[in-house]
Formats: C-alpha cells, sequence, structure tokens
C-alpha cells in the first residue's frame, strides 16, 4: 500500500504577490523564507510561507500563456491545489491507479530534486492535487 506522509503545501493562486505576502503576514503572521522566486520555464513567480512543517505556496502569473495562466484565467484567485507527500511516487501513482483514481503519469517537478503527479479533478471531488516526492 502507498504511503501519503503529509501535505507538503497548499498552492494560493493571487493576481499580486506582494499584496498577497504583506496580507498573509498582517493578518497570520506568516512571512515569506525567502524573496519571491521565479522557478525556470514555470511561468510564475511564488512565495514560500512556511507553517509548521508543510507552507503555503502563493504564487502569481507572469502572462497568459502557460497551463497555470489558462488555469488561472479560468478559475480567478484562491485555492489552486495542495500537494502531498510520498515516499514512493510510482507506487503511489499504480496504486491510486488500481482504485481507477485517474492521475498523470509522474513528471520532473520544478524544484530541484523533485517529481510529481497530478491526480484528476473528477476522482478528488473537484480539488486539484499533486503527489510531491522530493529527493533521491
Amino acid at each position: 500500500m502507498a504511503t501519503f506522509n503529509r501535505i507538503d503545501h497548499v498552492i494560493i493562486a493571487t493576481a499580486d504577490l506582494e499584496d498577497a505576502t504583506r496580507l498573509w503576514e498582517r493578518n497570520l503572521g506568516l512571512k515569506p523564507d525567502a524573496t519571491p522566486e521565479q522557478p525556470l520555464g514555470a511561468g510564475f513567480r511564488v512565495a514560500h510561507l512556511p507553517v509548521g512543517d508543510s507552507f503555503l505556496e502563493l504564487i502569481q502569473p507572469l502572462g497568459e500563456s502557460g497551463r497555470f495562466a489558462k488555469q488561472f484565467q479560468e478559475r480567478g484567485e484562491g485555492l489552486f491545489s495542495v500537494s502531498i507527500e510520498v515516499d514512493d511516487l510510482e507506487g503511489a501513482v499504480a496504486y491510486l491507479r488500481d482504485k481507477g483514481v485517474l492521475v498523470s503519469d509522474p513528471e520532473t517537478g520544478i524544484w530541484p530534486d523533485s517529481r510529481i503527479a497530478h491526480l484528476n479533478h473528477t476522482s478528488t471531488h473537484g480539488v486539484s492535487i499533486q503527489l510531491i516526492k522530493r529527493g533521491q
């Protein structure tokens, strides 16, 4: 059986990263752990706000094209995705597929030493969920 360890992070889409970062800090005292980043080829800027052993990932699209920009145009600001950490990404994908869950093939994530797979929203009551494996 696959092991789903913890919520790694929650992704929140925003039209204005600086404003969103100030809002989370003012309201909940959550501060970014570094200056906002722009992952190579991702099409968005991101800020990480640590919460315990997890974090909120605020993301802002940088243009009109790309997977995130398209979804942002359709859905707007708010909860974008929940990322669940697994020890064995291929095993988790196989386990879920055996249960009839629609899951993408594992792929390289945007962050160093990460791999991800996406669960289809039809298998999750409309919630966008990604599985993430960090490290080797």
